[in-house]
């Protein structure tokens, strides 16, 4: 395994601009009656991750087969293939911290920091850009996603304080500006039957089909299924045996689902659930 811990190249500047917000959130909580095309109860493949993976933390789409996985607090990221059902590669991109989350877009990787403090770099490129989002103070963030309609980066927060608690924040990739996307209200996740004091989103994904926002939570280990504009569409508790401590989340582009979990004391995992239309 090759991992090249080499000086950062400071490559993109700090935001330098406060969060926007985008339209008000839809009034109301579970949208009419949804069937979730997916069988979690039922996962259709097991893949079990060596023990660099331990506390995996996100996971992202990289290619036919494969996908990369980033764990908590070492700079680097792995290459798992699916086929071979084993990490494949792995390459370093500096240092240490507490990762969060993994991207793949446009040829880039964009790893999250729970500050906010996003990496970006070419797979196994010695080039590394980092920029601060300048999100609220006293944001915690762990979920990273990417929203292919508006060319953003979504953050989700884990902790926050007034208007960024419950809330997802995107990064507009063009214009390096950051939006507050979407926040929901103790009402609405009541509503549709979850304790707001559980509601801390570890993972974001953004359906390649129909486009809805699919977030996990592992402290209340859930799956909650959003509209842009905050209308909850549907949400399903996980079953603890087969979802140790769910962390990371991600489609192909076919809309299979993976979604890994760390160890909690045991060896990390990815579950593969397929796409029902």
């Amino acid at each position: 395994m090759n991992r090249l811990f080499i000086g950062l190249v400071i490559l993109l500047a700090g935001c330098g601009t406060s969060p926007k917000t985008n339209e008000q959130p839809e009034a109301g909580t579970l949208a009419a009656a949804f069937k979730l095309p997916y069988r979690l109860n039922a996962p259709d493949q097991n893949y079990s991750l060596p023990k660099e993976l331990k506390e995996i933390s996100g996971l992202t789409y990289y290619k036919d087969d494969q996908l990369l996985c980033v764990q908590d607090e070492e700079a680097v990221v792995y290459v798992f293939d699916t086929k071979k059902g084993k990490v494949v590669k792995d390459f370093g991109f500096g240092g240490y911290g507490d990762f969060e989350g993994i991207e793949y877009v446009n040829g880039q990787v964009y790893v999250l920091e729970s500050n906010g403090t996003l990496s970006r770099f070419e797979p196994e490129s010695t080039q590394i850009g980092k920029t601060k989002t300048d999100l609220p103070k006293k944001t915690e963030v762990e979920g990273l996603g990417y929203d292919p309609k508006t060319k953003r980066l979504l953050i989700a927060v884990k902790n926050g304080e007034g208007s960024s608690d419950k809330a997802v924040y995107s990064f507009d990739l063009l214009n390096r500006a950051v939006f507050k996307d979407m926040s929901l209200n103790d009402d609405q996740l009541k509503g549709a039957g979850i304790d707001p004091k559980t509601y801390k989103p570890s993972g974001i994904a953004v359906h390649p089909i129909t486009g809805e926002w699919y977030m996990l939570t592992s402290a209340g280990k859930r799956l909650l299924i959003t509209s842009r504009k905050s209308k909850i569409i549907y949400s399903e508790p996980l079953d603890p045996k087969t979802f140790r401590q769910p962390e990371g989340i991600c489609f192909a582009p076919n809309g299979d689902l993976y979604i890994a979990s760390e160890g909690n004391g045991k060896k990390g995992y990815i579950l593969k659930f397929t796409y029902r239309k």
